[in-house]
């Protein structure tokens, strides 16, 4: 079949419609993240209440096809634990070098 090199804009009026026509899939098409989201409830009781292990729901979700790493599904275990980040090391040697400045007097 050759292709087309040439269209009507009658044609292009009526592929416009069609296209307009198509149903919205959005919420059929869920992300990784939106999905991993969705679990995270279900997730959080197995890994704090039922004993399982960040590698056993992973087994457990490849099983069902739902491709996470350990990592995805540890954020989603770990996320609010509590646990405060360090301010970065870059930070920290700024501040001590405008510290000791800031204290010389003035002449």
């Amino acid at each position: 079949m050759a292709v087309r090199n040439v269209f009507t804009q009658e044609q292009l009026d009526e592929a416009r419609r069609n296209l307009e026509n198509l149903p919205d899939l959005t919420p059929q098409r869920i992300t990784r993240e939106a999905a991993l989201e969705n679990l995270k409830d279900t997730i959080l009781v197995l890994a704090k209440e039922k004993g399982y292990t960040v590698s056993d729901i992973k087994s457990a979700l490849d099983a069902m096809e739902f491709r996470f790493s350990e990592k995805a599904i540890s954020a989603v275990v770990n996320e609010g634990s509590g646990k405060k980040k360090r301010a970065p090391r870059k930070a920290e040697a700024v501040q001590q070098k405008i510290t000791p400045q800031d204290s010389q007097p003035s002449s």
